[in-house]
Order: structure tokens, then C-alpha cells, then sequence
């Protein structure tokens, strides 16, 4: 059956539900846009001294005897992948000293302290000589931090004898 003017009754319901169906998607993508857009992607740099080597991304064990990454004290790098304002972001390394001298980890970064902190449970613990011992890396970002704020950073893992 066909409505004055020629349409049928069919392709005009049709096209109401197709009205209604792109409102809708409207209204959900404006309520609930996804994945938020004021996440940075984050990458840095680790530096180690001579004596001290690390293998980066690793999985959180209690052992670091076979890493899932070579030692290495040059190139080392850590992606934090995307993380939003007032957020952390944890990774984890192996660290080994081949000195034969314990020494005292500690842990500084280049990173801003208005766009947030690097910090390690494992600062300030003995890492004995010829020893090995998986640390945990944690990256704070401030609440403040615009998207694109956050350049690559060097992180450094030293240690004092």
C-alpha cells in the first residue's frame, strides 16, 4: 500500500528507524565517548653505570635468572604505554651487579615534577656484589599533565658502594 505522493508505507517506517538508530548512536558517542582522549603515551630512556646492567619489561617474579630480556647497560628503553592524567604506571627490571662490591640502588629521573615522579620500593636496598634482584619501577603522573606534555625521560638506576 502506498502513502499520498507514491511512498510506500514500509520505506517510510524504514527510514524513521534509520533516523532513529543514527540519534541514538549521536547521543551514546556524546555520552560515552570511549577511550578518552587526554591520555599521553610515554616512553624513557634507562642508564645504568658500567657495573650495573638491566634487562627492562619484565614480568613481576621473584626471580630475575632468566630474564625475558638481555642485560644490558646501553639502549634500554621502558614504554609506559597510555596513561592518563593522575594516574601510575608500574614496570619492572632485573638489575644485576657485577661489580664485587654491594652497593645502594637508587633511583632519579629527567621527568619534571610538574608532570610527575619516578620512584622504586627497591631505592635505598642492598644489591649485594654479583648479585641479582628484580625492582619495580613506578611512574606517578601529576593530575595536571596535558595530553602531549609528556617528552621521552631518562631514568637512572645507580648505586653507591
Amino acid at each position: 500500500m502506498t502513502a499520498r505522493g507514491g511512498i510506500s508505507r514500509a520505506l517510510v517506517a524504514g527510514l524513521v528507524v534509520v533516523v532513529v538508530i543514527i540519534v541514538l548512536a549521536v547521543v551514546v558517542f556524546a555520552v560515552f565517548p570511549g577511550t578518552p582522549t587526554n591520555n599521553s603515551t610515554t616512553t624513557s630512556v634507562v642508564n645504568t653505570p658500567a657495573n650495573l646492567l638491566a634487562a627492562t619489561n619484565q614480568v613481576p617474579s621473584a626471580y630475575c635468572s632468566q630474564p625475558s630480556s638481555p642485560y644490558s647497560n646501553s639502549s634500554l628503553a621502558i614504554n609506559w604505554g597510555n596513561l592518563a592524567p593522575g594516574t601510575e604506571g608500574i614496570q619492572f627490571l632485573c638489575i644485576r651487579n657485577t661489580g664485587s662490591t654491594a652497593i645502594t640502588l637508587a633511583v632519579s629521573s629527567t621527568l619534571s615534577p610538574s608532570v610527575g615522579a619516578v620512584s622504586s620500593p627497591q631505592a635505598g636496598s642492598l644489591l649485594n656484589g654479583k648479585g641479582i634482584e628484580m625492582i619495580e619501577l613506578d611512574l606517578h603522573l601529576s593530575s595536571s599533565v596535558q595530553p602531549g606534555q609528556i617528552s621521552s625521560f631518562t631514568i637512572t638506576i645507580g648505586g653507591q658502594s
